[in-house]
């Protein structure tokens, strides 16, 4: 474990969890005790995990209807991605 303060350290904290779909951080806490930051926090990693998987899977040029398919779900997840942030800024910006 670094001994270095959080501020000079480029490591988050182990208390704050990194949601990079919807652009945000939340704090462990805020999570475990609120089910719809929670929530937020599962949607963020599936997306994250989807759109990962989407990018290994391009097909070849030469393969136009699998790239029109690929392109297809791509703007899918871009949608639920933006949904996402949407979401976020309602459970994280609203105060309880």
């Amino acid at each position: 474990m670094s001994t270095v303060p959080w501020r000079r350290s480029h490591r988050r904290p182990l208390t704050v969890l990194d949601l990079p779909c919807a652009e945000r951080t939340v704090g462990v806490e805020a999570a475990l005790k609120l089910p719809t930051v929670m929530m937020l926090v599962v949607e963020d990693t599936c997306t994250q995990i989807a759109r990962e998987d989407w990018r290994r899977r391009e097909p070849p040029r030469w393969r136009p209807q699998a790239r029109h398919r690929w392109h297809a779900e791509g703007r899918r997840l871009h949608a639920k991605t933006a949904r996402l942030k949407e979401l976020a800024a309602q459970c994280l910006d609203t105060p309880d």
